[in-house]
Order: C-alpha cells, then structure tokens, then sequence
C-alpha cells in the first residue's frame, strides 16, 4: 500500500512545483520594475531638492550612479536590481 502512496505524492510535489515556477518569474519582473520606479522617484525627489545645478542634470547623474540606463529604443529606464553587498577587503 506505502508503494502506491508514493506516487501520488509525488505527482503532486512536481505539480506544486510547476505551479510556483510561473508566479517566481512574474515577481521576478514586477520586482525589477517597482525597483526602477522606486529608485526614478528617489532620483526625482533628489534633483528637486538640490540646488544651484540643472534639475535634469542631477535627475540622470542620480539614476546613473544607480546603475540605470534606458534601453536603445526605449524611452523608460531600466535599473540593475542590487546583489548581495561584498566585501572587497579595503580600498579599491
């Protein structure tokens, strides 16, 4: 009986983990876009606040440093989502 169990526990332990594969992938998109969203409102907040430099200046300075660019053909950004932080032993 233990032998005809397994099976089927099995078949839905590979349904459960197809089943979680697609929505990891969609939040892995929609995290890379709140991610842009956040750091352009930030970027924005920034160049309104600083003054004596062009607003737009310090808008792309920001998102640069960041490590957004916009895509050839788009108009939108797109930011690196940040790794894990590393430790590179000092000076660089």
């Amino acid at each position: 009986m233990a032998q005809m169990a397994f099976p089927g526990l099995a078949i839905i332990a590979i349904g459960l983990l197809l089943c979680a594969g697609g929505p990891t992938l969609a939040q892995a998109s929609r995290q890379a876009y709140d991610y842009t969203a956040l750091v352009q409102q930030i970027c924005e907040q920034y160049a309104a606040a600083v003054t004596g430099m062009p607003r737009d200046l310090m808008f792309k300075q920001c998102m640069s440093e960041r490590h957004c660019w916009t895509p050839s053909g788009y108009t939108g950004y797109q930011c690196e989502l940040p790794g894990p932080m590393t430790w590179h032993g000092g000076g660089y």
